[in-house]
C-alpha cells in the first residue's frame, strides 16, 4: 500500500453521502414515493458494494483496522495522538510494565517451575536469577500490584473532593461514585464477554485441536507446573455457547468467595476479584465519606485487618492502595502548610526605616538557613533505596516460600497465619503498598523510576496492558507454547540430551517471538475493541443517567 491511497484506506466504512439513504428528507414527496425513493437508493448501494472494485476498497479499510500503530506509523504516517499526561500518569506505566511481566511469567511456567519454587531450595534452584528482588521482574504472581494501584487511583481524586466538606464538593463526590460504580462492571466485562466468546468460537470450529495433543503432553513437552485445562470442543454450537454462557455467569457471582478460574482462560480469575475489591472499597468510602480524615484511616486499617481475617486477600489490598493515597495526600498537605509558614517566617515585618548597620542584629535569618543539605539530601536518598529494596524483597516472595521454607524467608514465614489460605499474597501485599507510596512520594523532577515510568514505551505499554491482560492467553494457547519446540526442531535438538543453552535459546527465541504477537494482538484489541467498548459504556451511561439541573 502506497503513501497515496493512505486517504483511500482511512476512509470510514460509510461515508456522510451514505449516511443520507437512512434519514428522511424534507422534499414534498408523499409517504409512497419516499419509501420507493428509499427503497431505490439502498437497492442502488447494494448492487455497487457487490462491484469488485468497491468491495476491493472495503477490504482495504477492514483490513487496515488490524495493522498496529506502529505500522500505521512508520509506512503509512498515520501517528497515533499524543497520550495526555496526569501526575499520577507513571502509574499507568507501572501498570504497563507489569503487564509483560505478567505475559513473560504466564509463558515462562510452562517449561520450568523456577516462577514458583524458591531460591536455595535444593541443587537445582541455585540460579542468580532466582534471588529474591531479581527474581520480582520476570516470575511470581502480580496480581496485587494491580489491585493496589486501582485502590490507590480509585480513592485519590476521591478524597481531595471529600475533605473540602462542601455542598458542592459532595455533590461530586456522589456523582463520581456513582458513575465509576455504574461504569466498571461494563468496562471490566464487556472486553472479557468478547474476547471468551472468540475463544470459544475459535475451540468450536477446531482450531484448536491441532496442538491439543501437544499440549496436553505435560511431562514431556511442557515440564513446567502448567496445570491450565484445555476446554472442550463439544459436539454442537449450542452446547458449546451453552458451557460459555456458564463460565461467564460464574465470572460474574460476586457472591463468591474464592477466585473462579474460566476453563476459556484461566487468567482471567482476576476480574472478578477486581470487581469485588472495587466495590467494597467503594462502600467503605460511602460509609465514611463526612468523617474526619483521622477516623476516616482508622476505619480503612480496621477493615484491612477484617478482610484479612475473612481471608479476602485481593479486597484488603485494594483497600492497602486507598490507604495509601490517604497517607500521601496528608504528607503533601503538610509539606504545603510548611513551605506557607516558613515563606510568612522568612519575611520581616516593614519597619518605619531602615535600619543601620549598627542596629541591624547579625545573623538574623541564621535559623532559615539548611544546616547541612548534603547531608539531609544524602540521607534521605539513602532510606529511600532502603525502601525500594525492601518493597521489592517483599514482592519477590516465592508463590511456594511457606511450603517449601524458603531461605531468606524463614524468618518471615513465622508471622504468616497458619489459616491464610494464600501465604503467598501476605507479604507482597504489603511490599505493594511500600512501592506506591515510595512512587508517589517520588520528585517528579528528578526520579529515577518516575522518568522510566513516565518514557513513551512504558506509557504504551499501560495503554494497551489490559489488551495485553485479555489476548495474551489465547493467543500462547493458539501457537505461542508451541514455538520453543518448533525451535528445537529446527535446531535438531529436540528429544536430545543437550546443555542448557540450545534449551535456553529456544525459549528466549519463542518468548520474543509470542511477546510481539502479543503485543501487536493487545494494540489492535485496545484500538478496535476497547475504546469501542468504553464508548458504547459513556453512551449507556448518558442514557441512563438523569440530565443534571
Amino acid at each position: 500500500m502506497t503513501l497515496e491511497n493512505n486517504d483511500e484506506v482511512q476512509k470510514p466504512l460509510i461515508s456522510e453521502e451514505e449516511k443520507d439513504i437512512f434519514l428522511d428528507t424534507t422534499d414534498d414527496y408523499s409517504i409512497d414515493a419516499l419509501r420507493r425513493e428509499r427503497r431505490r437508493r439502498i437497492f442502488s448501494k447494494l448492487a455497487s458494494l457487490a462491484r469488485p472494485a468497491h468491495a476491493y476498497r472495503l477490504g482495504k479499510r477492514f483490513a487496515y483496522c488490524f495493522v498496529p500503530q506502529i505500522l500505521r506509523t512508520r509506512i503509512w504516517n498515520d501517528a497515533a495522538s499524543k497520550p495526555k499526561f496526569f501526575p499520577t500518569s507513571y502509574l499507568n506505566g507501572l501498570r504497563g510494565i507489569t503487564s509483560v511481566k505478567v505475559f513473560t511469567f504466564h509463558y515462562t511456567f510452562a517449561f520450568s517451575d523456577f516462577g514458583f519454587a524458591p531460591w536455595g531450595v535444593n541443587s537445582g534452584h541455585r540460579y542468580i536469577l532466582e534471588l529474591p528482588i531479581i527474581r520480582y521482574f520476570y516470575s511470581g504472581f502480580t496480581a496485587h500490584v494491580f489491585f493496589g494501584i486501582a485502590g490507590y487511583l480509585t480513592t485519590l481524586r476521591l478524597f481531595q473532593l471529600i475533605d473540602k466538606h462542601d455542598q458542592a464538593s459532595q455533590s461530586k463526590v456522589l456523582q463520581t461514585v456513582s458513575g465509576a460504580v455504574f461504569r466498571r462492571g461494563f468496562r471490566l466485562y464487556l472486553p472479557v464477554f468478547i474476547i471468551t466468546l472468540i475463544t470459544t468460537t475459535y475451540i468450536h470450529f477446531g482450531f484448536y485441536e491441532v496442538n491439543r495433543p501437544l499440549l496436553m503432553d505435560r511431562g514431556t513437552l511442557f515440564p513446567g507446573v502448567w496445570n491450565e485445562p484445555k476446554p472442550e470442543m463439544l459436539p454442537t454450537i449450542y452446547e458449546q455457547f451453552r458451557f460459555w454462557l456458564h463460565e461467564m455467569f460464574d465470572l460474574t457471582n460476586l457472591l463468591e468467595h474464592g477466585s473462579v478460574y474460566p476453563w476459556h482462560d484461566q487468567h482471567l480469575w482476576s476480574i472478578l476479584a477486581e470487581m469485588q475489591g472495587s466495590l467494597h472499597l467503594y462502600a467503605i468510602l460511602v460509609a465514611t465519606a463526612l468523617c474526619r480524615r483521622p477516623v476516616r484511616l482508622i476505619v480503612m486499617i480496621v477493615m484491612i485487618y477484617v478482610y484479612f481475617l475473612w481471608n479476602c486477600w485481593q479486597i484488603w489490598v485494594y483497600i492497602l492502595g486507598a490507604v495509601v493515597a490517604q497517607i500521601d495526600l496528608l504528607l503533601t498537605e503538610r509539606e504545603e502548610d510548611k513551605k506557607n509558614s516558613l515563606a510568612l517566617e522568612k519575611l520581616p515585618p516593614s519597619p518605619p526605616r531602615s535600619p543601620t548597620r549598627e542596629e541591624k542584629p547579625s545573623g538574623t535569618f541564621s535559623r532559615y538557613r539548611p544546616s547541612n543539605p548534603l547531608t539531609y539530601s544524602t540521607g534521605y536518598s539513602v532510606l529511600r533505596v532502603f525502601g525500594f529494596l525492601v518493597a521489592f524483597y517483599l514482592l519477590s516472595y516465592p508463590i511456594d516460600g511457606a511450603r517449601d521454607n524458603a531461605p531468606g524467608y524463614m524468618t518471615l514465614n513465622s508471622f504468616i497465619p497458619e489459616w491464610m489460605e494464600r501465604k503467598d499474597k501476605f507479604y507482597p501485599n504489603f511490599g505493594t503498598a511500600l512501592l506506591i507510596l515510595l512512587l508517589a512520594r517520588s520528585d517528579p523532577n528528578n526520579s529515577i523510576w518516575r522518568s522510566i515510568l513516565n518514557s513513551d514505551l512504558a506509557q504504551y505499554l499501560g495503554k494497551i496492558s489490559f489488551g495485553l491482560y485479555l489476548t495474551h492467553g489465547p493467543v500462547l494457547h493458539a501457537f505461542g507454547y508451541m514455538i520453543p519446540h518448533k525451535v528445537w526442531h529446527a535446531m535438531g535438538t529436540e528429544g536430545i540430551e543437550t546443555t542448557n543453552l540450545p534449551w535456553i535459546t529456544a525459549i528466549l527465541i519463542g518468548w520474543s517471538i509470542s511477546l510481539v504477537c502479543c503485543l501487536c494482538v493487545a494494540d489492535v484489541w485496545n484500538r478496535e475493541v476497547e475504546s469501542r467498548c468504553v464508548k458504547v459504556v459513556k453512551k449507556l451511561e448518558e442514557f441512563c443517567f438523569a440530565p443534571k439541573k
